[in-house]
Order: structure tokens, then sequence, then C-alpha cells
């Protein structure tokens, strides 16, 4: 290969690396911002008086800060750092995970409604910040692609036997609206194998529901019908069977 057209790709390569990561940020600050403003906004709504509420206000917006601190330094640590940090592994009960992804959403779309289902005991190891925000990209997806007002099902449950007979926990997201493209689901589904790298642009959130899952050593599975809606499940081994690489 000529030195030039093999630099020239090199140099391709980085900057298409560089703009990933700056699009994952972009994306996680917004989510986050969006997050710390709702939270942020209960005084207003004259719910001032409930300290319980004040101070779980208080702890979200502190950890969204965070977070987005975190990833800053994910991207700008140094030129030579990795962007993808390792897992911070701790044991972690998927119920609280999804109580506080409906609790953020709901104060973003409080006319929408979103039911719990629960069963079992479903923990796991896993990095409880990472695997939050993954659920609340999830649910966020559900909420923008379906009409206002339409119930979304935010579902857990285990351990139940997953592939192999290995127990797992799942959760899963169901919606009422018009379902997945076969794009978004390819996108939630296609195998370690193919090209891993994160698609710019529109339905970034999925591609990072499915780096998380699979980081963890999980698994997504998309059940969707055109005007039938959509169930997206993602599984996980109780035990994270993952490196963190």
């Amino acid at each position: 290969m000529d030195k030039d057209c093999g630099d020239g790709r090199r140099h391709g390569e980085e900057a298409y690396e560089r703009q990933q990561r700056l699009e994952v940020l972009l994306h996680e600050l917004r989510t986050s911002l969006t997050t710390i403003r709702g939270w942020a906004e209960l005084p207003l709504q004259g719910l001032s008086d409930d300290p319980e509420l004040m101070v779980r206000a208080l702890r979200r917006i502190q950890d969204e800060a965070d977070h987005m601190h975190q990833a800053v330094q994910q991207v700008f640590p140094r030129a030579d750092t990795s962007w993808v940090r390792p897992l911070d592994a701790e044991p972690v009960d998927l119920r609280d995970v999804a109580d506080e992804a409906v609790a953020d959403l709901g104060l973003l779309d409080p006319e929408r409604p979103i039911a719990r289902e629960n069963s079992g005991r479903p923990t796991l190891v896993a990095d409880n910040r990472m695997l939050r925000h993954a659920i609340r990209n999830l649910l966020g997806n559900a909420l923008r692609h379906t009409p206002a007002g339409s119930p979304v099902t935010v579902a857990v449950r285990g351990p139940v036997a997953g592939s192999g007979g290995r127990p797992q926990v799942e959760l899963s997201v169901s919606d009422q609206g018009p379902g997945m493209s076969p794009h978004d689901i390819a996108r939630l589904t296609s195998p370690r194998s193919e090209d891993r790298r994160i698609e710019l642009g529109g339905g970034l959130g999925l591609s990072i529901v499915r780096r998380v899952v699979e980081r963890h050593g999980g698994e997504v599975s998309v059940h969707s019908a055109p005007d039938r809606g959509t169930t997206v499940t993602v599984a996980f081994p109780t035990v994270s069977v993952s490196s963190g690489n």
C-alpha cells in the first residue's frame, strides 16, 4: 500500500474517532442537563415543602453533575487515553435502576403513563452509573418515538434461566408506538463480530445501550411489529462476566 494512502486512511480514522467521542459526549451532556433541569424545577412547581423529595432532587442533580464531569474527562483526559473507561462494578438491584429512570423521565413528560412491573429479586454485579444511563436512553427512545400520552411499561424480572441455563436478570421497555425500523433493530441486536463503531446522528442512544449491555456480558432482544408497538429487553448475567475492556 502507498505510504501516503496509508497515512491518509489513518488520519481519516483518527478524525472519525474524534468525531465519535464528541458525539457521545454531547449526547451524554444533553441527557444529564435535561435531567438536572427537570429536578431543579421542582421548587418552582410548589413541591419544595417535601423534604424527602428535595433531598432526592439534590442527590440526582449532584449525580448528574458528576456524570457530566466524568464524561468530559473520558473524552479529554490526554491524547493517548482511551475514551472507554473501565467498569466500576458493584451489586446493583435492577428495580432501583428502573425506578430512577422512570422518575427522571416522569419529570420531563409528566402526562405520559409509565407503568412498572417487578418479579423476583433481580440483582447483578454491574457499573451502576453506566447501567442507569443505558436504561434511561432506552426509555427515552421509547418516549421520543411514540405518540404523546401513549403508555409505556417498564418490567424487571429475575433471576430467570438464560441461554445455556445460566441465571440472568432482565429489564424490558414496551410501548404501543409505530414499531422500530429494521435499521434500528439491527443497531441494537447486531452481533459483536460486526463493526462496533457508534453510528453518529440519530439513534446514538440505542448504540450506547447496546455497548453498555455487551460490556456487561449481556444481550439485547427486540420484538416489534408495524403499528403494534415494540418491546426491547436487555438481559444481564447475575454476575458480570465482562473484563471491562
